[in-house]
């Protein structure tokens, strides 16, 4: 039996708030993280010659609420390939990209 359930998180993303300092400069914005499977996470994880670069291009797909000198910064590839040229964003991004994939949000 194939549920449906599951078919929609092949499109699903998670919203992670994050707010975090680093050297000295704050970063305030929501990601969008891509939703992977089992497999796929393995093979983006221990892949030979996988890097932190690596999962964070793959897996975070957007961004909300980014301001850089009081306008809003819309998600671009290049944009994102400034933030990775620093290895304290990229890893600070790609914790996040991994651990959204484990996050269950609880209904009341």
């Amino acid at each position: 039996m194939k549920l449906k359930l599951l078919e929609e998180l092949k499109n699903a993303s998670a919203e992670a708030p994050l707010n975090f300092t680093f050297a000295g400069v704050q970063f305030k914005f929501t990601a969008k993280i891509k939703i992977v499977d089992d497999k796929t996470l393995d093979e983006l994880t221990n892949k030979q010659n996988s890097n932190d670069k690596d999962i964070v291009r793959e897996l975070l797909v957007g961004w909300d609420d980014y301001v850089d000198e009081g306008k809003q910064v819309p998600f671009a590839t290049d944009t994102l390939e400034e933030m990775l040229a620093f290895p304290g964003l990229t890893a600070r991004l790609s914790v996040e990209c991994i651990n959204a994939q484990y996050r269950v949000q609880e209904k009341n």
